[in-house]
């Protein structure tokens, strides 16, 4: 049983990896998905520092890896760090919502860009560009 009703994000504390539990077929993807994933990565990837640094804070050490739709991951810490890592969760969901892409699009490029080079470099030079204009 999920967190959450409907699609929740994975991630690893130590890679910031994100996947999201429905299953997406693969395409290619415009110059405006990729900016869209980009920036919502971005967000998440900061989120997730913040709820990292307040686990780590409320537990004294290193996070277990958590992945949302599986609360067995974070079920062990005490509530405070259960409450971080469910409003990570919830705001990771929100973000990807929020970004202008489908989950289904999201959950695409997510899967897509472990193996291809060429995508993980295009959303790496969009990474850049955000980051320059801020």
């Amino acid at each position: 049983m999920s967190i959450l009703c409907g699609v929740i994000p994975e991630f690893s504390w130590h890679s910031a990896r994100i996947i999201f539990s429905s299953y997406a077929r693969t395409q290619e993807f415009s110059e405006e998905q990729i900016m869209k994933y980009a920036r919502a990565v971005l967000e998440i990837e900061t989120r997730r520092q913040q709820a990292y640094q307040k686990i780590q804070q409320i537990i004294g050490q290193s996070p277990p890896d958590i992945i949302c739709d599986r609360p067995n991951t974070f079920r062990n810490l005490p509530r405070e760090a259960q409450r971080v890592a469910v409003d990570y969760c919830t705001s990771s969901k929100t973000i990807v919502e929020k970004s202008g892409l489908t989950v289904a699009e999201f959950n695409a490029i997510t899967l897509r860009v472990r193996s291809d080079r060429e995508l993980e470099r295009r959303i790496q030079n969009a990474m850049i560009r955000i980051r320059q204009r801020q």
